[in-house]
């Protein structure tokens, strides 16, 4: 609940929360990944919706995304499945790369409120 208050706050997904949040608890790191990946779903399919309805959704632009998405979910996926069975099934890969975005998402905030100020 703690979590998703503060995603809705700062307008952050509850994925970057709780993936090094489950991380923290103890969670294997696949399981917090696929966990995290499931939320992230369920919350960007709302948001698809309600804008679908408000009539405010641009259709061109949520197909660009949603190919991009794809894709990119393909070769995060592959290259990931390659680096796990080349190290022998290590799972510090995945917890390196949650908080590598995890840290990539809080310099571009901070970026960006920066512009937003000035």
């Amino acid at each position: 609940i703690i979590a998703g208050l503060v995603a809705g706050m700062f307008g952050i997904g509850g994925g970057i929360i709780k993936g090094p949040l489950l991380l923290q608890l103890g969670v294997h790191p696949q399981v917090a990944s696929a966990t995290s990946a499931c939320m992230i779903l369920f919350t960007s399919s709302t948001s698809t919706i309600c804008f679908l309805i408000s009539g405010y959704l641009v259709y061109d632009y949520a197909a660009f995304c949603l190919v991009l998405g794809f894709l990119a979910t393909l070769v995060g996926q592959t290259a990931m499945s390659a680096l796990l069975e080349s190290s022998g099934k290590r799972s510090s890969y995945i917890a390196f790369s949650i908080g590598g975005v995890v840290a990539i998402s809080a310099v571009a905030m901070g970026i960006e409120s920066t512009i937003a100020i000035f």
